[in-house]
């Protein structure tokens, strides 16, 4: 079976195709045959037998390249936007590896929150400044406090909101969430809000974390409205997308501690530049867009993937399997 893959030429280190993890496919996935792709440039060879697709880069004009293309798998958890149409209208099944990064987005949140809270990030600052003593850590002694107990909101239940849930609240915090559409609200989630009562939910909370995709709903939906309302000692966590956000609303907020700090994955544009006042400030921990990173993702990543060829091969429903309408907002 012919597989189009674009992973071999990922800007992404670890999402890459290199000498191991092709090992580890050719190991697991003997029967299929993978041809290289890079999308950016332009493809000499025949597509016309390309069942399925695997890889972040795809286009529309690949997929017209492909007349027996029957389903695309997502090496990541975004989705394209601009392929909706023509894979809605030829019916391409489309999968993503959301469930991939639920633990190594977590890990990242908890780093976030345990750093901001017990004011280990200002340590390093200090550490950088040649000044770390307890004298000067006094300066910011009023500002830490515990984990255990604290009220935090999960914006976006999805998978990883419900991991970071279930292990929030085994740290004895008192978790809410925002979620659109929910059936059953979860037993370790005390009150779910709707997006458009996000000025509410934040209230009280001790920590806001957000998870959200970037849609016409959600973006810059953080605004000075949503921070003003926030706690004074509130920590802002996001790990969705940096569009959510609007940043000189969240930089008003930081400077004037109108919130206590912040932990950024994502910024609206990537990578931040040199010259961001973000960057100065000492109540901010920023990463570039590292969250979903772990060693684990290639054997993750091969063990979906072989166990959604079978289902394919058996005509079985694919994990992960988006349905049209979140593919036309990008998750």
């Amino acid at each position: 079976m012919l597989v189009a893959c674009d992973l071999f030429s990922s800007s992404i280190k670890f999402q890459r195709i290199e000498k191991s993890a092709f090992k580890k496919i050719k190991k697991k996935l003997k029967k299929i045959k993978l041809l290289k792709i890079s999308p950016e440039k332009k493809i000499s060879a025949n597509l016309k037998n390309v069942e399925i697709y695997w890889g972040n880069r795809i286009t529309s004009n690949l997929i017209n390249q492909m007349p027996n293309l029957k389903w695309i798998h997502y090496g990541s958890t975004g989705i394209s936007r601009k392929i909706h149409e023509i894979v809605s209208q030829k019916k391409i099944k489309v999968t993503n590896t959301q469930k991939i990064f639920s633990s190594a987005v977590s890990s990242t949140v908890l780093s976030f929150i345990f750093s901001l809270a017990r004011g280990v990030h200002y340590c390093n600052f200090l550490k950088n400044e040649k000044k770390l003593n307890r004298f000067n850590f006094d300066k910011i002694s009023e500002d830490i406090q515990d984990v255990y107990g604290q009220n935090i909101l999960i914006v976006g239940l999805g998978e990883i909101g419900l991991k970071i849930a279930k292990t929030c609240n085994a740290l004895e915090m008192n978790v809410s969430s925002v979620k659109k559409n929910i059936k059953k609200i979860p037993s370790f989630i005390r009150k779910n809000y709707k997006l458009n009562n996000l000025k509410k939910a934040v209230k009280d909370k001790d920590f806001i974390v957000s998870l959200l995709p970037l849609t016409d709903k959600t973006r810059k939906i953080f605004d000075k409205k949503i921070f003003s309302t926030m706690k004074k000692n509130s920590i802002f966590i996001n790990v969705g997308r940096g569009g959510t956000v609007n940043e000189n609303d969240l930089l008003n907020a930081l400077k004037t501690k109108k919130i206590l700090g912040a932990g950024l994955d994502v910024v609206t544009n990537e990578p931040i530049k040199s010259d961001s006042p973000l960057l100065r400030l000492k109540n901010v921990l920023i990463t570039p867009h590292i969250a979903g990173v772990t060693n684990k993702y290639w054997d993750d990543q091969i063990l979906l993937f072989s166990k959604n060829l079978m289902r394919y091969k058996n005509n079985q429903k694919l994990k992960n399997l988006k349905n049209y309408t979140s593919i036309r907002e990008g998750y």
